[in-house]
This record gives structure tokens, sequence and C-alpha cells, in this order.
């Protein structure tokens, strides 16, 4: 980076050289060895005076041709200078490249909490608003009428036969110093105003500028602009004195205060300059029209005066905009209407309802349209505008059996034939006999009108319509219940259908897709209900039952084929009687072919799989076989604990059902005996499983060490229960029990000697928990025990006397 920097100030030397060491003698010519130290820093410091930035001086040192080797012996001359010491050269062009920023920082935007009021005064949000900014900005361009001042700097390029770049900055007393020409004065001047003074005034040291064919151009423009201060008093949000740019407007200073508060005025904010008032702003003048002639630009020391408002009314109701709006001394409604955007669709335009103080109590004034222009609102005036009513002057519906259903316009005389005639008549499925216009009465009850259509529609009678009557005309589906039939059991779609005109029982079973392969085609009932005249005496019967014999191809007897389906018929197609599908049941284990069965008949048994499956293996335990079946009863089971249990035994009920259940299997006796209770009948779903012979048994539970040990002939419990190490502390001893193979369980017996159970190989012994004793203060257990065999006691003793 340094590198970088000092061979862009090598340049800069080179450029100043060709002006400090003779006129005459051309940059190329000049031995920058021959160069003192001294010679360096003034060039240096010529270029930091003459306010020439690296790149313009690095152009203009190419322009005038230095050449490459130049600058190396510059660039080692430049290294020797630094080594030397702590000098001036480096920090000096760093000065020039840089220039000192003379202008304060630029104020922010005070923070402004907003109260109720604010947020309904016309015109807060303008200058609050998060989607709308008035932020002062610096990248613009120069306006022409931009008044310069002190710390303005402004460049000044010279391009054609002549070359040379000025940057120079107003001074304490107004004036630009141009070197070799003397002070121009340009404070106080409109930019367009400065640019010709200045110009004409370099007209004395590049004469091409001059005459009808100049060789020399000149572009004037200002680099850095200077900071203002303005001081924003008054009815203000945010009161101060804010730092802005000095192209910054009143609308700049006014976002940055906040804009008026609840008693600041929108309509006469005053910018006051030396003492005198410059400009009125009316900020409702920019919100409505978008006029910004009052939008002037600000100087420094200036001042925004806010003043309290004269006149404040509130617009509500339905306004466009409602809100508080400030009006002027002759403003009449008609321009209050306009700062509100006028009514909006749903307002009643014919009054305003004003409330007004009379400085002791309210009072209330009509305002009609008419007086909208002459009258005035006072200050604290509240006006409401009302709603238009709920209600049509001239409207008339008709609905049911006609094509254009809907509302129509009530026109003078208008009849119902009429209003018909509109609705392009009535549908082919009109209920003829009767229709009804609901009709408003005087006092807005209502009241039905009835009518015969086929006399309105063949010009015999006809009625007059009046304002919101309501024709109703229905259709003949609308007049009676809605029709159906239903088909139940063995078809390949049973449900309901709709009822249609002369449908036959071949019709329906073709709608159901016909039967399935279980239907019995020698047997199809339908059940009738009894029609009107027989349902109107009393009797017992409550269907009228027939049967039929159709074919799987929809084939039926001449006199069945007449037969009609009448509404809400309900047919039933049977199950053959001796169709089945086939049931699957499985053996897995130690048999000879494991693997699933079809159940041949209702009777087969387990020993009849048992032969079909080849019989045992030798590595077959017969005695840890079991049965898993499958639940065919849980819908019963589930409704029967909806009418016994409530919601919550009901639910835990529930989740401890299960799909299938182990049954005990005793293989040895249904081997030997087959055909008895214990063989059982097979069932769909049936998984029978045969375990190989195991030679352990499992301890579990309460005990010091749980683990499997080998099983012993004639070995107790007890011994198993010692082999792990004895009970644990917790065990509770007399209630062992042993898990064996096949799923049965057996529990020890006994009360002060115990009777444990055999076990067997594959069985678990299981040991378990003492309950939890319950905790806290035991005193009155005690009591109540110490009392009862106190009682005992003195039992005992009257029947020994």
């Amino acid at each position: 980076m340094i590198q970088r920097k000092t061979f862009k100030l090598i340049c800069l030397v080179i450029l100043m050289t060709s002006y400090l060491i003779s006129p005459a003698q051309m940059p190329d010519n000049v031995n920058i060895n021959n160069l003192s130290d001294q010679q360096i820093q003034q060039i240096v410091d010529e270029i930091s005076e003459r306010g020439l930035s690296q790149e313009q001086a690095i152009e203009l040192a190419r322009v005038r041709g230095a050449s490459p080797t130049q600058i190396s012996q510059l660039q080692s001359r430049i290294r020797e200078l630094k080594l030397k010491g702590p000098g001036t050269t480096v920090s000096s062009m760093q000065q020039s490249d840089t220039p000192t920023d003379q202008t304060a920082p630029l104020s922010e935007k005070a923070p402004i909490t907003p109260s109720p009021l604010n947020k309904k005064i016309f015109g807060f949000n303008f200058f609050n608003s998060q989607n709308l900014t008035f932020e002062p900005s610096v990248n613009i361009a120069i306006p022409e009428n931009y008044v310069l001042g002190i710390n303005d700097r402004l460049v000044i390029n010279i391009w054609g036969a002549s070359q040379q770049t000025y940057q120079l900055t107003v001074d304490n007393n107004g004036s630009i110093q141009i070197p070799d020409l003397g002070p121009v004065q340009v404070a106080g001047l409109e930019f367009r105003e400065a640019e010709k003074r200045i110009r004409q005034r370099l007209i004395a040291i590049y004469s091409g500028m001059g005459g009808d064919r100049p060789n020399t151009f000149a572009e004037i423009g200002i680099s850095n602009l200077r900071s203002i201060k303005v001081n924003v008093i008054g009815e203000v949000n945010a009161p101060g004195t804010y730092t802005l740019p000095a192209t910054s407007s009143a609308f700049n200073a006014l976002y940055l205060s906040g804009g008026p508060n609840e008693n600041g005025s929108f309509r006469n904010i005053q910018v006051l300059r030396q003492n005198k008032v410059i400009a009125q702003i009316d900020v409702y003048d920019f919100l409505i029209h978008a006029n910004t002639d009052h939008n002037i630009t600000l100087r420094d020391q200036d001042i925004l005066f806010i003043p309290t408002y004269n006149k404040r009314v509130a617009a509500t109701g339905t306004f466009k905009r409602e809100g508080y709006y400030e009006l002027k001394d002759q403003e009449n409604l008609n321009d209050l209407l306009s700062y509100t955007g006028g009514f909006s669709d749903q307002a009643y335009q014919n009054r305003l309802m004003i409330t007004r103080t009379t400085g002791t109590q309210f009072k209330v004034e009509d305002v009609t349209q008419e007086e909208f222009g002459s009258f005035i609102p006072q200050n604290g005036d509240s006006i409401v505008a009302g709603e238009i009513i709920d209600r049509y002057e001239n409207r008339v519906s008709i609905s049911g059996a006609v094509f254009r259903p809907g509302t129509f316009e009530l026109s003078e005389g208008m009849t119902l034939s009429e209003l018909i005639a509109k609705a392009e008549g009535v549908k082919e499925s009109v209920y003829s006999n009767r229709g009804v216009i609901i009709r408003l009465g005087d006092n807005l009850s209502p009241q039905t009108l009835a009518f015969h259509v086929p006399d309105i529609l063949n010009g015999t009678d006809d009625l007059t319509l009046q304002r919101e009557d309501q024709v109703i005309i229905q259709d003949i589906f609308s007049m009676r219940e809605a029709r159906f039939v239903r088909i139940y059991g063995e078809v390949l779609n049973p449900g309901q259908y709709p009822y249609r005109e002369n449908m036959s029982m071949k019709d329906l079973l073709f709608l159901a897709g016909g039967f399935t392969e279980a239907a019995s085609e020698s047997f199809i009932e339908l059940a009738r209900r009894r029609d009107r005249q027989a349902a109107s005496e009393v009797s017992d019967q409550l269907a009228t039952l027939y049967q039929f014999t159709i074919g799987r191809d929809l084939v039926i007897n001449k006199e069945d084929a007449q037969f009609q389906i009448q509404p809400f018929d309900y047919i039933y197609v049977r199950k053959a009687p001796s169709y089945n599908k086939q049931r699957t049941v499985t053996i897995q284990g130690e048999v000879v072919y494991p693997g699933p069965y079809s159940i041949s008949s209702k009777t087969e048994r387990v020993s009849d799989l048992l032969k079909r499956s080849g019989g045992l293996t030798p590595h077959a335990y017969s005695k840890g076989a079991i049965l898993k079946r499958m639940r065919t009863d849980d819908e019963i089971i589930k409704q029967s604990m909806h009418t016994a249990l409530d919601d919550s035994l009901l639910e835990s009920a529930q989740e401890q059902l299960d799909e299938s259940y182990k049954l005990e299997l005793r293989l040895e006796s249904i081997l030997s005996n087959p055909g008895t209770m214990e063989d059982y009948v097979l069932r769909e779903g049936d998984e029978i499983i045969v375990p190989e012979v195991t030679q352990e048994v499992r301890i579990t539970g309460e005990v010091l060490n749980p683990v499997g040990l080998a099983y012993q002939d004639n070995k107790s419990v007890k011994y198993y229960i010692n082999r792990s190490g004895g009970f644990s502390s917790d065990a509770k001893k007399g209630k062992v029990f042993v898990i064996y193979s096949d799923g049965t369980t057996k529990v020890t017996k006994g009360l002060f000697k115990r009777n444990y159970p055999h076990p067997e190989p594959g069985s678990q012994i299981v040991v378990p928990q003492k309950p939890e004793r319950p905790t806290g203060d035991q005193t009155s257990r005690w009591l109540s025990i110490a009392s009862a065999f106190s009682s005992v006691a003195i039992a005992i003793a009257a029947v020994l006397r």
C-alpha cells in the first residue's frame, strides 16, 4: 500500500518540477538525481496549496511528458528521504490528497413517540412515516440558485490549450484564492452568478478562453458542500438546532424535528431570515395539491417557527380520511371535504351533523349539501358524516324454478308476469299449483300473497309488484322428499342410489355393478315401505316383502321383469349358503412341514393340522407349544364397552384390548386323545408355535443376581433363587410365581409354609417387589390398630366371664 502511494507521489513531484526549475525546461530533461531534498519538499507543498488530487496530478504529469526513468529515480529519492527521519514530504502529500472536511456532522431524525391525538392529526404522518422520508441528501446536483457560502469547496478544471485544476475553498472573507489571480468574492452569490464571475476573472490568465474562437475551456463545480445550522422552534415535536447540508429545504428540517406537535399549526409555518419572515409554508398545499413552491432552500441560521393552530375540527364518520383538520379563517365545509378526500361510498351526502361548543354546553347543527359552500366551521367543531340507509327504493327479487333467479329493478307499474319474463320464464319442473309473494306491510311486517302460476303465465290473472317484493316459485323436487333406493349385500357397489322413473330391478343391479361371486341368485329380497293410504290405518305391518330370482347375466322371468321399483325400496342380495372364502392357519417351529395351511372344513382341529404338517420333530418341546388366536368379536366387545363404561374407563379398556390372545395348548393330550375339548377347532388366523427343547430356567425380579440357569431335575424354585444370590430386601417372597413355556402361570401357595410351584425347562421364575409403604405420619394408623386390638381384648374378657 505504501509503495502504491509513493508511486503516485513521484508523479506529482515530476509535475511540479516543471514549474519550479525552469520555464523553458521540459520534464523529460529534468535530472532527478540533481534535485535536493528541499526542492522535493517545495514541490509537495506547492501541490497541496493548489488543491490537486493524486489522480489529477498524475494525469497532468503524464501529459507533460514524465518518463518512466524519471519516475523510477524519484521513487528511490523518496525512499531515501523517508529513511532520513520524520519529514513532511509524505504527510504533506497525504493532506493534499484528502483535504480537511470543515463541515460538521449532519443531524439525524429525532425519535418521536406519538400520542393518540398526534396520530389522528392530518399531516402528522407526513413527517413521521416509516415509508416516507425527507432526510436531506448530499448526493444531488447543485441547483443554479444555490447560494455560495463559507467553507464551500469549488473545483475548477481547465482544459484545451492550457490545462490546470484548482480546488479552492471559500474562506472566512467570502472569497476564493486563485493562484496568480488573487481573491474572487463569491459568498452570497447564487452559483450561476458566481460561475460567471469566476470565468471573467480566469480570462486574465487564460486568454484562450475569450474571443469568438476560444481554445481553452473551464468547468466549475462544487466538490464539498458546507453544512448549515437551522433552528426549529415553537410547537414542534422535537425543537432544537439541526445541522443540514446547504441544499436542504424547509421540509428537510421539519422532518428531522418531527413536524408540528399536538398544538402546532400545519398551515402557517414561518421561515425567518435576518429577523424577517421570508416564507409561510402551508403543508396542506403540498399534501393536497403537491405544490412545492413554498418549500424554500434554507440558509445558515434560518429559523423555522411553528405557531399554535387557530382552528381545528374533527371529521368522523363516512369520510375517506377521518381525523383532525386545521382550517383557515374563511375555509368552509367544501374545503374540509377536499382535505378528507371526500365522502366514502357508503356516506349519506345530503346532510352533515355539526357538534359545537357554546362555551357552556354543546349544541347540534344540521348542514344540508346546499349550505356546504357557505358554512364556516369553528374551532372545536366535530363534523360527522352518516351512512346511507340499508334499504332499496326499487328492488324486487325472484327465486326458485325460473331460469334467471335474482334481483331486478322495479319499474313503475311492473307486474308479476313482467318479472317472470325478465327471469326468462319458469322451468319445466315448476310446481304449478302455487306461488308466493312475500311483501312488506305498512309497518314493515312480512305478509304472504299467493298466486296460481298457470293463471299468471296465460294472462288470466296478474299482480302489480311493490318495493322489496320477494317472489318464490318452487319446483316439483323442492315440494317432496328426496327419493332414493338402497341395495345391500353381495353386489359390487352396495349403497344408496337416486330413484329414477321406471327403474326396474335389473336397472338397479346394473348400477350397483352386478353380483359378487358370493351372491345367491335365487334369494333376492325387496322391502317396500307402506304407502300413504296404508300408513293411515293402524297396523303391525312395517313393510311389504318381495322375493326374486335373477341370473348373473341379469336374466329374469317375464313376470318379475315387469316389477317396478318404487322410491325408498330396500333390496337385499343374500350370500350363497355354502360360499366361504379360504381360511388360513399357520404352524411354526418344530414340525416336519411348517408354514401356512388352508382349513379344509369347519370341523378341522389342531390334531388334524399336526398330521397334515408331518407331526412333531424329535427336537419339539410339546409342553411349550402355544396357540395365538385373532379376535373376531372385537366389535361386539367395544360396543358393549360403549354402553357400559364411561369415556375414561372405555379408553383404558381399549388400550388393553389386543388384536390377538394366547391359548394353552396341551399337545401331548391332544395327540393321545384327538377330538377332545382340548383339541381346538381351527379358526381363521390361528397360529400354532411349537418351540424347540430348551434346558434353561430364567430368574427375574427381586433377586440379587437375576440370571438364566441350567434346568435341573427335581430342583425346586428355592434352589434356583439361591443360585441367583437369594432374595433382595424388597422381595415379596410369598408371591413368587412361575411362567411356563406354554404361557400358563402357577403361584406360590401357603401362609406359614410356602409351597413353591415346580419349574420346568424353559420356564421363568418371577420374584415380585414389595408394594411401597405410604410415607408421612403413621401415628393415627397405629392408634387405630391399637384401638382395634383393645376392643378385641375386651370382647374376649367378656366371653371368658
